[in-house]
C-alpha cells in the first residue's frame, strides 16, 4: 500500500514540475514559437543529432517580508534576487524535439 501511494505521489510531482510544463508547451512546436517569446537565441550549436539553441530569460524578483505570524519589531525580509532561466532546445528539421530548463538565482544585485 505504501509503495503504491509513494509511486502515485512521485508521478504527480514529476508531471507537475516546471520542467515538465515547459516541455509540454514547446516540444513538437516549430522553433519560431520560442523565438517569438524569448527573442533571438544567445548561442547556437550545430550537432549531428540536431541544432542546439540556448535562450535566456532574466527576471528581477523584489524583496518581500517573511510573515512570522507574530508581532516583531525587526521584520525578516528576503533579499532582492536576479533569476536567470536558461532554455536549451534541441531542434531537428525546424521542430523542437528536446527541451531542458535550468534556473539560476543571484542575490548579489547592486
Amino acid at each position: 500500500m505504501r509503495a503504491l501511494l509513494f509511486s502515485i505521489v512521485m508521478v504527480v510531482l514529476v508531471s507537475c514540475s516546471s520542467q515538465r510544463m515547459v516541455q509540454k508547451s514547446y516540444i513538437g512546436q516549430p522553433l519560431s514559437t520560442m523565438e517569438s517569446e524569448f527573442g533571438k537565441p544567445i548561442t547556437v550549436f550545430n550537432k549531428e543529432s540536431g541544432d542546439i539553441y540556448i535562450f535566456e530569460k532574466v527576471e528581477f524578483l523584489k524583496s518581500t517580508e517573511i510573515s512570522q505570524h507574530k508581532l516583531t519589531l525587526d521584520p525578516m525580509v528576503t533579499p532582492q534576487v536576479k533569476k536567470t532561466s536558461r532554455y536549451t532546445a534541441t531542434v531537428v528539421n525546424g521542430t523542437i524535439k528536446k527541451l531542458e530548463l535550468a534556473e539560476e538565482y543571484d542575490r548579489n544585485i547592486k
